[in-house]
């Protein structure tokens, strides 16, 4: 029987590789998102490719924007919970507190948001994985908000895993570090405004601090999350797994 795996945020990025990476493999993908021409298009390539694919528009930050778009969805083996944003600013910013409402709202409550709706239909023996950060591990000045939804996601895994357990439902947490991303690129772009200096000289630096000195793929990613999504993950739940590289390794 074909695996049905709905992913957010699967217009671009992670989300985009995980879903092509999947449907290689047979899988009916649900693509959920906001940017509904990104997941058409998405969409268009997993099916010119022979795979299966369907396109579900919706926020992940609002909670009956999920409820109305996952009612009836019917049976699901994985859910990727992958939609994330990120924003920069200092505590003394003016920004500071619009930044934290918008950065939870998306990082951390989109993932509740995701599963409340979904769990009903993950069937016994199915997988949840949810996109975390290096910075769920650690912190960064500048990222507070950033860096408090993540390790906010790492805390709801490692609940779920015990609570979900009596289903044999696996609850994981991948943990990127830089990936080579459009919204790394971006973040990288206004860090390197910030400190009046060029993006070239701002990935430099993150590269430096980066023991294989590469950002990591989107495809590499999708290689973690398609394996903690099959059987031989069987016995993997409540983790929260690193790949960045090397620069974070607690």
């Amino acid at each position: 029987m074909r695996r049905r795996i709905l992913i957010t945020g699967a217009g671009s990025g992670i989300g985009l590789a995980t879903a092509i990476r999947v449907a290689e493999e047979g899988a009916e993908v649900l693509l959920l998102g906001r940017r509904e021409t990104l997941l058409e298009l998405a969409a268009a390539r997993i099916r010119s490719a022979g795979g299966s694919a369907r396109v579900i528009r919706a926020d992940v930050s609002s909670e009956e924007d999920m409820t109305r778009a996952l009612s009836g969805v019917g049976r699901l083996d994985v859910v990727v919970a992958n939609a994330g944003i990120c924003k920069q600013a200092r505590m003394d910013d003016p920004e500071a507190r619009s930044t934290w409402r918008e950065v939870l709202a998306t990082n951390l409550d989109g993932v509740f948001h995701t599963l409340a709706a979904s769990h009903a239909a993950i069937a016994s023996g199915g997988r949840v994985i949810a996109v975390s950060s290096g910075l769920g591990k650690q912190g960064r000045a500048g990222y507070a908000a950033y860096t408090a939804s993540k390790h906010g996601v790492i805390g709801l895994v490692r609940a779920l895993a015990k609570e979900w357990a009596p289903r044999s439902i696996c609850v994981n947490a991948v943990c990127p570090g830089w990936v080579d991303t459009e919204m790394a690129l971006a973040d990288l772009s206004r860090s390197a405004i910030a400190q009046r200096g060029s993006s070239a000289d701002a990935r430099r630096e993150a590269e430096g601090a980066i023991p294989l000195g590469r950002f990591v793929t989107p495809e590499e990613v999708a290689e973690l999350i398609a394996w903690l999504a099959s059987p031989g993950a069987s016995a993997m739940t409540g983790q929260a797994m690193n790949i960045s590289g090397g620069e974070v390794t607690a």
